[in-house]
């Protein structure tokens, strides 16, 4: 199994997890990705309980709050 198999296994077995232990009227992302990865050589990996439109939706406002320096800096959880 190559790097990418075990990845894309792992993120499936956090998402059931994840999954489980919300309540049903919560969506959730986990997004994966590799730490000093060359441009254009990344793969950025996902798994979601949510529909691709909710996704973008999300990511979209994910993305505007983090640009205006919402949320933890520290590198950690």
């Amino acid at each position: 199994m190559n790097q990418e198999e075990i990845v894309k296994s792992k993120l499936q077995e956090i998402a059931r997890k994840v999954d489980n232990e919300l309540p049903e009227d919560f969506g959730f992302i986990v997004l994966t990705f590799k730490f000093n990865a060359k441009p254009d050589t990344a793969q950025m990996m996902y798994v979601s309980n949510a529909n691709r439109d909710d996704v973008v939706k999300a990511m979209e406002e994910f993305i505007q709050k983090t640009k205006g320096n919402y949320g933890n800096d520290t590198g950690k959880y």
